[in-house]
């Protein structure tokens, strides 16, 4: 009989709590550690572990469980919890009673407490999680039940889905002699394994009608970066064959400089590290990363035929090479290197469930798995922005920590991923990269990324491999961009390599395509910073001056590469500035842009209106992309949030006030009174800023004559390049000679502007005038003269703006959940850009729909789909049914081939 839909997301999110509860069990892994070092639990040969060994593992089971449950559910009594974890024990072992009949009986022969033992506790809950969420789709592969959306997502920030997805597959792979098959049944088994897992840790949805839009129409990546996008398990998979290298990476990064550019906050890094375990350091996550190679090595030669007695740990040889042997002993007739990763720990998992539901696994095997499992969901985490973790420079510590580092100078694997073998649902990406400072580093980067691509258009869908296998020949750029080229539209194989094709015409049977799409970093320098607005004499020239060097310099060298490569222009497709918008605002980039465009270039985007201060400020820096980037039809802007969030709401989740620089508070309001003038509305309002206005103007130029009219013109002014006064029109270089035109064409223009353009860069402004800029000014919900209706006023202006000029917003939902202000998918901001909530006015903006960083947020294009989706359909009512939803979503997928670079 079928569940109402009610009772069973009840039940699947109660399931959810349960398990982060019991893998964020810092309190279970502290007793494991300490119990490693009683019994000699890693290295050489395993001691049984005592009676009282036991049941401290047991009473921090329980203690750190109900924690972990408070911390969830902090509002809840203590018997509700109790009640709460006592339901699910209760479910899991009749689910462990239906699903694995040994479990059961080795539960009863215990005589415990159903599931309170920690032996066959975890393959219990990793066998009721994946029948909860998971089914096989009609194309073959692992699928999460698309009703279950929304709790899976949230169980995957935390608990490892590798886990769950190989609990499914072991009930169901097929090998009539499990201990010893052949090598016929072993190819079997992993081509049906390959198939269900489509080259991702991440199952995504069963919704038909995603799988029609993927397969009639595919998707098209319009905002992801190439760093970033290796899922977490990929980079644990890495960790285990090289510790050293892939952590080695974090324990750099920990040297680096404070990360606050107003106050002292701490390295970010470090902080990331306090937040999931308070006692952890990069020294430390090393020593658990090599305890879990050890782990693994036990549980797979526990899995592995105990007649073959040579295949048992030797106690002289390493953690890693017994790993390896172990790894190699589980697939004896196939090479690894034949295996992709992800097949191949899947594999691995499938043979320790399969052992454990068959009652192979020696007796303290199911505490070993607890221990490596709370290790391998720990390494994950850190790698994966949680739901605690908001705003952009949570996001930018997991950046920062290059634990990915190492694992991602492969991308061919980035491709296969996002390709998903023969699910095919992407058609275009645009993969965004940092330029270097020099056009080889360029030339060197780009390669890198040209011959992942390469050999991954030259493989099979299978992930054979195919043509291009001598690709490493290849040695310049426009030689890999012509073969490119042929792979992509098809040519005559005899061209392609020293191999004899017979003139057939050979053409890729990958459907993705790539383009590029260079982002240059808004950076800040907190010294620069300080500085600028403290230092009595030596200030810099102006504001941001070294970040404008570096990215003009970027820049240089990366037209400098596209004239010299035959090809480039047609991989490179436009051009971002990415990272941290508080850092540098749209003025900083406005020359590079433009020498870009020079260059040849047409289409650029932006990240604006992500992470701020005030609303008004990611308005504001929406519009300054707009106006000083000069962007038009067919450009983009990234993110967009601020245009799309309730002003209520925002206020909120920013409990009542904000604290921003003066200076900052007086551009937003300047900004404010152009936006309302131009659309002509809440005319009675405009006294009020006007007063609010000239009062912070005073407080920091202390000069009447510096009216609202010279601020909203001397803000205008602010795409000019400041870097060139005192230059002359000869330059050599003809960029530098336009900016210099610009420059003193402005000031022949507006003189009064253009001066108070130069003295906010420092040119005839006082120490202290400086200073005043950058006090802390407090803003309040209640004595904003900014009302939440004059903001959404000032929404729908930008909308309208970029409407009008064609451009289109990238959103990325798991991304905009994560960073921005909302609880959950069903409150994002998209239903007022596309204009389905009651404040919503005017004709709907295009909107495209990206990834982002599809590893760090646990996701990918299709299930950015899929979550909008439900979003949309959540809203559904008697005038926005499911079908116009759909229509609404298939638009959109419409709308990223329009707008596509």
């Amino acid at each position: 009989m079928t569940r109402p839909l009610k009772d069973e997301m009840i039940d699947a999110w109660e399931l959810v709590d349960y398990a982060k509860a019991v893998l964020t069990n810092q309190d279970l892994l502290r007793a494991f550690e300490h119990s490693a070092k009683v019994a000699r639990f890693i290295g050489g040969a395993r001691l049984s572990i005592t009676r009282e060994c036991h049941d401290r593992l047991n009473n921090a089971h329980a203690l750190g469980r109900f924690s972990q449950m408070r911390r969830l559910h902090p509002r809840l009594t203590d018997e509700a919890l109790e009640n709460r974890i006592a339901r699910i024990v209760k479910r899991l072992d009749n689910a462990a009673s239906m699903y694995s009949p040994s479990m059961a009986r080795e539960a009863q022969s215990e005589r415990v407490k159903p599931f309170e033992d920690l032996k066959q506790a975890l393959p219990k809950l990793l066998r009721c999680l994946a029948e909860t969420f998971l089914c096989e789709g009609r194309d073959g592969s692992i699928r999460v039940r698309a009703r279950l959306l929304a709790p899976w997502q949230d169980l995957v920030l935390v608990f490892p889905p590798l886990l769950i997805t190989s609990a499914w597959m072991a009930k169901r792979i097929s090998l009539p002699d499990a201990t010893t098959p052949t090598v016929d049944e072993q190819q079997q088994a992993l081509t049906r394994m390959r198939r269900w897992l489509c080259e991702s840790t991440l199952p995504v949805d069963d919704d038909p009608f995603l799988d029609h839009l993927c397969r009639t129409e595919g998707l098209d990546e319009t905002h992801m970066h190439l760093n970033g996008t290796t899922e977490a398990e990929k980079v644990w998979c890495d960790a285990l064959e090289r510790p050293e290298q892939v952590v080695g990476g974090l324990t750099a990064r920990t040297t680096a400089k404070d990360s606050g550019l107003h106050v002292s906050i701490g390295n970010g890094v470090e902080r990331l590290l306090l937040q999931e375990d308070p006692e952890l350091t990069p020294d430390l996550l090393l020593q658990r990363v090599e305890a879990a190679v050890a782990l693994k090595a036990m549980l797979l030669s526990d899995a592995v035929p105990v007649s073959n007695a040579n295949l048992k740990t030797d106690v002289s040889e390493s953690a890693v090479a017994a790993y390896r042997r172990a790894q190699k002993a589980c697939l004896p007739h196939i090479s690894a290197n034949q295996i992709p990763r992800v097949a191949r720990e899947a594999w691995q998992l499938v043979a320790i469930m399969r052992a454990f539901e068959a009652g192979g696994m020696e007796t303290d095997a199911g505490l070993v798995f607890w221990y490596y499992a709370l290790l391998r969901a720990q390494f994950c985490r850190l790698l994966v922005q949680q739901v605690h973790q908001k705003g952009f420079d949570q996001f930018q510590y997991i950046t920062l920590n290059e634990l990915r580092e190492a694992t991602e100078k492969d991308y061919a694997e980035r491709f296969r991923q996002i390709e998903r073998a023969h699910q095919k649902g992407v058609d275009f990406l645009e993969g965004r990269f940092a330029p270097k400072s020099n056009p080889d580093g360029s030339a060197e980067l780009i390669g890198r990324i040209l011959r992942g691509y390469l050999e991954f258009l030259g493989e099979s869908e299978a992930g054979q491999a195919g043509t291009t296998r001598e690709v490493g020949r290849y040695g310049s750029l426009a030689e890999m961009l012509c073969l490119v080229r042929r792979l992509e539209n098809g040519c005559e194989g005899a061209s392609l390599t020293s191999k004899q094709t017979n003139g057939r015409v050979l053409r890729s049977a990958r459907r993705l395509r790539l383009g590029l799409v260079p982002h240059f970093i808004k950076r800040a320098d907190a010294n620069e910073r300080n500085a600028f607005f403290n230092a009595p004499k030596f200030r810099p020239m102006c504001r941001d001056v070294k970040l404008r060097q570096e990215t003009d310099q970027c820049a240089r060298a990366l037209v400098a590469l596209i004239r010299r490569t035959t090809g480039l222009d047609t991989l490179i497709r436009g051009i971002d500035a990415a990272s941290n918008e508080r850092h540098a605002g749209p003025e900083v980039f406005a020359p590079v842009f433009r020498r870009m465009r020079g260059a040849g270039i047409r289409r650029f985007t932006y990240h604006a209106g992500e992470d701020f201060a005030h609303l008004i400020s990611g308005l504001r820096a929406i519009t300054e992309a707009v106006y000083f980037l000069e962007l038009d039809a067919g450009c983009r802007i990234g993110h967009g949030t601020a245009s799309g969030l309730d002003p209520k709401a925002w206020w909120a989740a920013a409990e009542g006030y904000v604290v921003m620089p003066t200076e900052d508070r007086l551009d937003d309001l300047v900004f404010a009174r152009e936006i309302l003038l131009h659309a002509r509305v809440y005319a009675d309002r405009l006294p009020v800023i006007e007063a609010e206005i000239h009062r912070l103007s005073m407080r920091i130029w202390s000069d009447p004559r510096i009216t609202p009219e010279v601020l909203a013109d001397a803000w205008r002014l602010r795409s000019l390049d400041p870097l060139v006064q005192g230059l002359r029109q000869d330059d050599v270089d003809p960029n530098r000679r336009e900016e210099v035109r610009r420059f003193e064409e402005a000031h022949s223009r507006a003189p009064v502007a253009h001066a108070h353009f130069l003295r906010r860069h420092g040119k005839g402004a006082s120490s202290d005038e400086l200073k005043r800029a950058r006090e802390d000014l407090v803003v309040s919900q209640k004595n904003d003269v900014l009302r939440p209706k004059v903001i959404r006023a000032i929404q729908n202006a930008v909308l309208q703006l970029l409407q009008e000029r064609c451009i289109a917003i990238e959103t990325l939902p798991s991304s905009n959940v994560r960073i921005s202000i909302h609880n959950s998918y069903e409150e994002h901001h998209a239903l007022h850009w596309l204009g389905l909530d009651r404040r919503s006015a005017g004709k709907a903006v295009s909107v495209v729909i990206g990834s982002d960083d599809p590893g760090i947020f646990a996701t990918g294009l299709r299930m950015e789909y899929a979550h909008l989706l439900r979003t949309l359909n959540a809203h559904a009512d008697a005038a926005m049914n499911i079908s116009r939803a759909e229509d609404m979503l298939q638009s959109m997928c419409t709308d990223a081939k329009r707008y596509r670079f």
